[in-house]
């Protein structure tokens, strides 16, 4: 039997991006969407036995009407079109916080050959020879517990497998546990031919045995900046597991900047050549500045930054004062330069059609001036 496994797509995340495409949606937001579809298509390209999901395929509980057709579409395009029997379990993110409320994942229930395990409890699917233990993000902790004690595999089956979403006990990446988060002792997980687990965003082997994390289809953070996203391909027998690696954004950390003893308009020239020189247009940047100064602060040229932004995909300029000063400061906060004549720069070249400019001036002035 051969498996696909994949996880933590988060459709809906990067709503915070400043730019929209035709569709409403931020650029980012449609970059996930982007790389799960991809992932599909790869997934139907190799034509498995089963498809599993371990949990996160929406990154709220209540994901916009749009983000639920376009998951909608992909799934029906899995399990019915293509008919490849296809599990899906609910995340942490996509779990409802009260049980009346239900999974959004619940509605695609219909959908011929589409398995969905979201409710407070574990579900058992069969599927051709093998049994597959489904266990969604529990409610509490005591649920999941209750309901990892039926996870034993079925000796008449000739293959057990279980899905899963939550920390795999021992490692040390979830050392700093998130709120929400679920144990699963290895015990457990280590009892079945095969556990396909959710929640971590980078794919691993977890105790050297028949456990994997699948990793995100696409980087979530900076923190996965040189992570490899993309899907396992699973052969229950012979055992063995095949990372396929998917194209999704890069992510690039650019390495701090020492702004002692310059100038506002000689620390911008630094960071526009830094910036210009790694290609920001296509890619998620983030930089930081250290040693600042309120000075240097205040003659920063608000429109070489404000530029910069404009051009890149997503620039993230952060600064760190100098040690006499204290605290952390991104660009655009009112203690950086004069943000009210940049507001009024930003006035002059936005479309305003509808609205008093003047108006907007004199308010802007206003509540500025009182900030």
């Amino acid at each position: 039997m051969r498996i696909c496994h994949f996880s933590d797509s988060h459709l809906g995340a990067g709503e915070g991006h400043p730019r929209r495409g035709p569709s409403g949606l931020t650029l980012r937001q449609q970059d996930i969407i982007d790389s799960f579809i991809r992932t599909v298509d790869a997934i139907i390209d190799l034509r498995p036995d089963v498809c599993l999901y371990a949990g996160d395929l929406f990154h709220t509980v209540r994901p916009i009407n749009r983000i639920m057709a376009i998951a909608g579409e992909q799934l029906h395009r899995l399990a019915v079109r293509n008919a490849i029997p296809t599990v899906v379990i609910s995340g942490n993110h996509d779990a409802p916080k009260q049980p009346h409320l239900g999974a959004a994942l619940e509605v695609y229930r219909q959908f011929e050959n589409l398995y969905v395990s979201a409710g407070i409890g574990l579900q058992v699917f069969e599927i051709g020879e093998a049994k597959f233990f489904a266990l969604p993000h529990c409610l509490t902790t005591q649920i999941q517990k209750e309901e990892l004690a039926r996870c034993l595999p079925d000796s008449d089956a000739r293959y057990n497998v279980l899905i899963a979403h939550g920390v795999a006990a021992g490692m040390e990446e979830f050392s700093m546990a998130e709120l929400g988060e679920q144990e699963l002792p290895l015990d457990v997980l280590n009892r079945f031919d095969y556990t396909a687990l959710g929640h971590y965003h980078n794919s691993r082997q977890v105790g050297g045995g028949r456990v994997w994390y699948s990793g995100s289809t696409e980087r979530l953070s900076q923190a996965e900046r040189e992570a490899d996203k993309g899907f396992l391909e699973v052969s229950l027998k012979p055992f063995r597991v095949t990372f396929h690696k998917m194209a999704c954004r890069e992510m690039i950390d650019i390495q701090p900047i020492n702004a002692a003893g310059k100038r506002g308009d000689q620390l911008a020239a630094i960071i526009k050549e830094k910036i210009e020189g790694i290609g920001s247009s296509d890619k998620i940047v983030r930089i930081k500045v250290q040693g600042i100064t309120e000075e240097t602060l205040k003659t920063l040229p608000v429109d070489v930054i404000s530029s910069l932004k404009q051009d890149a995909f997503s620039l993230d300029i952060s600064f760190e004062r100098a040690k006499e000063d204290n605290g952390s400061l991104k660009f655009g906060r009112s203690a950086i330069g004069r943000l009210d004549e940049g507001f009024l720069q930003f006035l002059d070249v936005v479309d305003l059609e509808g609205f008093d400019r003047e108006r907007l001036k004199r308010e802007a002035l206003k509540y500025l001036g009182e900030e």
